[in-house]
């Protein structure tokens, strides 16, 4: 089997077993959407402009959304065994990164796809169609970099006695950068105005997401086989 039948392969295991529980999207959106309601009605926002400040509330949601998600991703594996089942499997380790990170992607997607318009309606935001796209290539950018990191981090996590205190612990300082130019970039677009800062933020967000999946691509080895 190919590697990229191999990625696949792993990418449909998550998706199967979370159809068949449904427990880790709906939490996430649960999650997500509470925050957005809080959010909305702590600022006033139907009182208040808060284009200013709406690209850091919505990362914010975001990232803590992303934990819920990444907390759970190698439990079942750990848990119930499937872990050692992938490590004895004739797959080289660094596509079983690649197969869980683009799972923890794929959901965070779904869920920011339900979420997005919630918060578009809530905060009365108007997005000029000239930087949708840009717009939707930050949410992608940012989500990559987050799984990236995650994916890496929860496979460290997963093995320690306080794996769902660590993860953020590790994951939030490393996170920084990653979020400091998202609220940049995503403020940008929302406010209408300067956007060359938004673009000089979005090619910082690749070059991160690059370095992270390097890293891990170098190191998964040795990771999950600690």
């Amino acid at each position: 089997m190919s590697g990229g039948k191999q990625v696949l392969a792993i990418i449909k295991k998550d998706i199967l077993s979370e159809l068949r529980t449904k427990e880790m999207v709906i939490a996430m959106l649960l999650f997500i959407i509470l925050a957005m309601v809080i959010f909305s009605q702590a600022f006033n926002a139907g009182e208040t402009s808060l284009v200013k400040f709406s690209g850091g509330l919505l990362w914010v949601a975001f990232l803590f959304t992303s934990l819920l998600g990444l907390n759970r991703s190698f439990v079942h594996e750990k848990d119930e065994g499937c872990l050692e089942g992938l490590l004895m499997s004739p797959v080289d380790r660094p596509l079983i990164y690649f197969g869980k990170m683009l799972g923890n992607l794929l959901f965070l997607l779904v869920v920011e796809a339900i979420a997005i318009p919630i918060f578009i309606v809530l905060f009365r935001v108007n997005i000029s169609p000239s930087v949708v796209a840009p717009f939707v290539t930050t949410i992608l950018l940012g989500d990559i970099g987050i799984a990236a990191v995650g994916t890496l981090l929860s496979t460290i996590s997963i093995n320690t006695k306080t794996r769902d205190l660590m993860l953020p612990i590790l994951f939030l300082p490393i996170s920084i950068p990653l979020l400091i130019a998202a609220v940049s970039a995503t403020g940008g677009f929302l406010s209408g105005g300067e956007l060359a800062d938004s673009y000089a933020a979005m090619r910082f967000m690749a070059v991160y997401d690059i370095i992270f999946l390097l890293v891990a691509y170098a190191l998964y080895d040795f990771v999950i086989g600690e």
